[in-house]
């Protein structure tokens, strides 16, 4: 899952009277006098559950405890926050405790609950008995288990009888109390019959602060920190402003992704740039989410009237036309990122502002620790006309959504049946949480997406697991990966490869070197993008680029690395699939795309043979090109 991003230890302050959290360390109806501070794991980037979010929490926690949450959760506002771990853990968040969690378990593929001691209190006051996963301790053992001992089955007066082990258990006094929380490590027969060895794993917990409060609604939240609100608004606005005229010479633009996060860049850039007008730009990667196309068609309706240029990069099929290229793309292997993003993007900026521009996006530093290290004005290397601006950098998933609802924003959709990301809905980076739910919530896409995956996965020899399990998001299986494959019995290969267009070079006795190619040298192709070696000459059944001479039969050269570059060009000349990230970068103004082909051409007369472009084709981004290229 990659290094979780920590900013120091994580809290949210809560307001008692109100029932509401708080964004700053005041409440604006009740000042500081009610506000407490609550403790979460890091980073602590909350956001609001909305009504389908706490409808599946209650339906995990049901399974489970055999109980419904529905009482509980009645009127109040729920947060959940996204912590570390295997796969996809939340934090659930009301009446200003932690009341429990929910994981998805990436070996069993299901989710699963958990309870802090605060959580277990509200249950047990509601239900007793009549819950599952209980076990009543002997008054022996609550002192040893509230300085930090396991509890062992010899301490153990009554369990109910559907505990299995590695079950999340509540452990309660004989007087009725509950004082911790914790793993069966027995099922309940061997734990009835007092067998040796640790009953309990329980969890250290510091402190108790359960206490059920008033409802609260999302008015009373935005009426409490409304303060705190207009504030960071105020900044972000401020910093839009400065920025702009520190880059007067740049138009201003705003990237929209359909997600929350651009959104609430939109509507700051709405505030403080409307009446000047501005420009949106929308990357259509082809594999979206058919309720955001939907959803931004709405917006462009709504802006465009309003004096709002609306631009679409559209990628088209680029995607499906690379995946043969390629093949799937993982974590470690992010071509589609370039392909359908980068490319687009670059020839759309490049097509209608080709001095450049300034583009507003939604980044946040709570994001990834690449987010976190960046900072908040930059250039984009894949997108060399583009000077990027994060007006939200330092905002909390929280104060989007505050921002959000407090605006009166419409929002996609999509967030509403239980999808956290929104993007490609095929996205490597996704959790196999993320990918169950897709199965869940948008059968058709999934269903898609998994047909191509089972190609694949013949094609590579992969067992099943590859797709169930979501080995196939790794090129090379990550650490974490390997001991999953372990741990099941699976025997998944370490990494794929599937490489199209493959070469060999060999020094001949004369010091030159001879590259052999798994395929005809197509001299017609070649001729199209050879000006990239260097000046070109055309010969009856050679083209010379450079230093490196092509015929049908492969390539010659006296130079070693010009060996290597006219496999490269070689690779650009058949695997190309028109992405444009090369178009943008070159200096000259040399490449295009054809239309027909949809390859690379280069325009002879203009190319100067920098080979800048080879640095950003995603097909080149390679290793040592003796072990293969890789991305």
């Amino acid at each position: 899952m990659g290094r979780p991003v920590f900013l120091g230890k994580a809290y949210i302050n809560w307001c008692e009277k109100c029932n509401v959290p708080l964004i700053g360390d005041s409440c604006a109806v009740h000042g500081k006098e009610s506000v407490f501070r609550l403790n979460i794991t890091p980073p602590g980037d909350l956001r609001f559950a909305f009504e389908k979010d706490i409808e599946f929490i209650r339906s995990v926690f049901r399974e489970h405890y055999g109980v419904d949450l529905g009482e509980l959760f009645e009127g109040k506002v729920v947060l959940l926050n996204k912590t570390p771990g295997e796969d996809d853990t939340y934090e659930v968040i009301l009446d200003g405790y932690v009341f429990g969690w929910i994981r998805f378990d990436p070996l069993e593929l299901k989710w699963k609950p958990g309870l802090k001691v605060e959580g277990a209190m509200a249950l047990w006051k509601r239900f007793g008995k009549s819950m599952g996963k209980w076990i009543i301790v002997d008054e022996g053992a609550i002192e040893p288990i509230l300085n930090g001992s396991n509890l062992l089955p010899v301490g153990i007066i009554e369990a109910e009888q559907s505990i299995r082990r590695n079950d999340d258990v509540i452990l309660v006094s004989e007087s009725g109390e509950v004082i911790a929380t914790g793993i069966a490590k027995k099922d309940y027969e061997s734990l009835a019959n007092k067998e040796r060895g640790t009953g309990v794993k329980v969890r250290r917990q510091k402190a108790v602060n359960y206490r059920e409060r008033r409802k609260a609604t999302m008015e009373d939240v935005l009426r409490a920190n409304s303060i705190e609100l207009e504030k960071k608004v105020a900044e972000a606005k401020r910093f839009m402003r400065k920025t702009a005229m520190r880059y007067s010479d740049l138009p201003i633009a705003v990237a929209f992704s359909g997600g929350k996060d651009s959104l609430a860049v939109l509507g700051l850039a709405l505030e403080e740039f409307g009446d000047e007008g501005f420009t949106v730009f929308f990357n259509n990667t082809g594999i979206e989410f058919p309720e955001t196309l939907e959803y931004v068609e709405e917006l462009r309706k709504e802006l465009e009237p309003k004096g709002i240029k609306f631009i679409v990069a559209d990628a088209g099929d680029a995607f499906w036309r690379a995946l043969h290229v390629f093949s799937p793309p993982g974590r470690d292997y992010r071509w589609c990122c370039k392909v359908t993003k980068l490319g687009p993007i670059t020839m759309a900026i490049k097509e209608n502002y080709p001095k450049g521009v300034l583009m507003f996006v939604g980044q946040r530093k709570y994001e990834s620790i690449k987010r976190f290290k960046q900072p908040r004005v930059w250039k984009n290397p894949w997108v060399p006309n583009e000077t990027g601006a994060s007006p939200i950098f330092h905002w909390r998933a929280l104060e989007v959504w505050l921002y959000i609802f407090s605006r009166n924003l419409k929002y996609n959709p999509l967030y509403e049946d239980r999808l956290d990301r929104i993007g490609c809905f095929l996205c490597p980076s996704a959790s196999l949480a993320e990918i169950y739910t897709l199965k869940e919530e948008k059968p058709e896409l999934w269903a898609r997406w998994e047909n191509e995956l089972k190609r694949w996965g013949k094609r590579f020899g992969m067992p099943d697991e590859w797709i169930t399990y979501g080995f196939w998001r790794w090129k090379k299986l990550s650490r974490g990966e390997k001991a999953i494959a372990k741990e099941l019995g699976v025997d998944v290969p370490e990494e794929r490869s599937w490489e199209p267009v493959k070469y060999s070079m060999v020094e001949n006795d004369d010091g030159t070197f001879t590259v052999r190619f798994n395929t005809v040298v197509n001299l017609r192709r070649i001729k199209e993008v050879a000006p990239i070696l260097g000046e070109v000459e055309e010969g009856e059944n050679y083209i010379r680029a450079g230093e490196v001479i092509f015929r049908e039969d492969g390539a010659y050269t006296g130079d070693f690395g010009e060996g290597v570059q006219a496999y490269y060009l070689i690779k650009r000349a058949y695997e190309c699939v028109g992405c444009g990230v090369c178009v943008g970068k070159c200096p000259e103004g040399a490449l295009s795309i054809d239309p027909r082909s949809r390859k690379i051409v280069v325009n002879g007369e203009l190319c100067t043979h920098c080979r800048e472009c080879m640095d950003v084709c995603p097909l080149l981004k390679i290793k040592n090109p003796a072990e293969g290229s890789q991305l």
